[in-house]
């Protein structure tokens, strides 16, 4: 082997070392993290207004939304935000409606919406100021699952300290399939939530994560509320962004919200996994250019495979073993924080989540993206511009 190409692997195997550094950090950030010491319950447990969009009859719902119900709180609200009177789910919330009438109500929005629906419909309630003295306002997704301590948890942090303005939580997968559901749940869990919690060690928090962002009243109004994100991709960072720039703090809760994810086909699977890579590209460019250092999977295999071809067993041993040692990190750190332990029958799910974490990474690069069956064009900061049906 020529003496530039043994060069070059040892910059691979460094650049792989590199990334189980990462690991590591992620590992003591997660232990920092979930092993902070319970705060106080407050004198008084102020009103919560828990706005849930909907669109479809996902899998598990009834489950779903009673989990939210039946929370161990005094004085909240939910209210189900629907931009369609044909959507399936109605049937189910006019149910919960009849048998949950203090805390549950209904409300069918109609009126001009930006590209993200979601977001437009939330905006659309909002505009009507139906709740006008509910100090915190829930926004979460309509697939996750939670203990009847959930708001009790993250309004213990909300409450702190006056200049908090969001909290957020992570979420973690549940399979309800064989299949595609397995896959999404181990990419959320070995890595999604250790790049969350690594990102929490080097820097203040400044993003938010969808399935809960419990909000301050006050700083969302401060920031302009929902209207300037309505054709925003990623809104849940552009949320926090907009706390953030009024002066307030984010804090990342040590609550774990459950995520309910059934099996899809595979290119389902794929377009929904691209269009999350896209949204954090959109968010952080130059960042996600350089977050391949966090994948040492395809740093660590090239240099074992110029290490075979040079006859270096040494080397090609510690390579496999740095790369051994990188899946147990993340193999424990599912494990002791996410408590979601991966089985021996799951371990080959780790090497084809590496192989797909990669493929992922280059194709995030990209510009269109498919949300609910219609696609997009992603602009220049997260604008979304929409494809007329037929065109692409």
């Amino acid at each position: 082997m020529p003496p530039f190409v043994f060069d070059f692997s040892l910059i691979l195997l460094s650049l792989g070392g590199i990334g189980l550094l990462f690991d590591g950090l992620a590992w003591w950030s997660g232990h920092r993290h979930f092993k902070k010491k319970t705060l106080s319950d407050p004198s008084i447990w102020p009103y919560v207004l828990m706005i849930k969009p909907v669109a479809g009859l996902d899998i598990g719902a009834r489950e779903n939304f009673l989990s939210l119900i039946h929370q161990d709180y005094p004085h909240f609200s939910i209210v189900f935000v629907v931009g369609s009177i044909d959507d399936p789910v109605l049937p189910l919330i006019e149910e919960l409606c009849s048998a949950f009438p203090d805390c549950v109500s209904i409300k069918i929005v109609d009126g001009p919406r930006g590209t993200n629906r979601k977001i437009s419909n939330v905006f659309l309630f909002m505009e009507q100021n139906l709740f006008p003295d509910a100090p915190y306002i829930l926004l979460n997704d309509s697939d996750i699952r939670v203990g009847a301590d959930y708001l009790r948890s993250i309004m213990r942090e909300a409450l702190e300290d006056p200049k908090i303005g969001m909290v957020t939580c992570f979420q973690r997968g549940n399979p309800t399939g064989p299949g595609t559901s397995q896959m999404a749940s181990i990419m959320l869990n070995t890595e999604a939530i250790p790049q969350g919690l690594l990102a929490a060690a080097l820097a203040p928090i400044d993003f938010a994560y969808g399935p809960t962002m419990l909000m301050r009243r006050e700083a969302l109004l401060k920031m302009g509320g929902f209207g300037p994100i309505r054709n925003l991709l990623a809104d849940d960072f552009h949320l926090a962004q907009g706390i953030l720039r009024e002066g307030f703090r984010i804090v990342l809760s040590r609550y774990i919200v459950d995520a309910q994810i059934p099996d899809q086909s595979w290119r389902s699977f794929w377009e929904q996994e691209r269009r999350w890579v896209i949204t954090y590209r959109s968010c952080r460019p130059l960042g996600y250019s350089f977050s391949i250092i966090l994948r040492p999977f395809p740093f660590l295999f090239s240099s074992g495979v110029l290490f075979e071809l040079a006859g270096d067993p040494f080397l090609l041993i510690f390579s496999l073993f740095l790369w051994c040692s990188h899946l147990l990190i993340l193999s424990d750190l599912s494990k002791r924080f996410v408590s979601r332990p991966i089985g021996k029958r799951q371990l080959h799910l780790l090497f084809i989540r590496e192989i797909l974490s990669l493929a992922l990474y280059f194709a995030s690069f990209g510009h269109q993206i498919i949300w609910r069956g219609r696609r997009f064009s992603v602009l220049k900061g997260g604008q979304l511009m929409e494809f007329p049906k037929g065109q692409s």
